[in-house]
């Protein structure tokens, strides 16, 4: 397992934060596809899915409140 960056953690909390991995990249001044990749690099560390889309919307789950606290 690769341990999570801390950069991979600011982007996770900014997507949550949003709900939103477009807006996230706005914020952070990145771009989606690095957002999206962040993001799952991060799920792969942890072993669990911490968003889920439905249709447009971005619910995170219950294992990525556990991590966002």
């Amino acid at each position: 397992m690769i341990p999570a960056t801390l950069h991979q953690l600011k982007v996770f909390e900014t997507v949550a934060r949003n709900a939103s991995f477009t807006r996230a990249a706005e914020e952070l001044l990145i771009t989606q596809p690095t957002v999206s990749s962040q993001v799952k690099q991060l799920t792969n560390s942890v072993g669990l899915p911490l968003f889920e889309q439905i249709g447009k919307r971005l619910y995170i789950t219950d294992e990525g409140q556990e991590l966002l606290l």
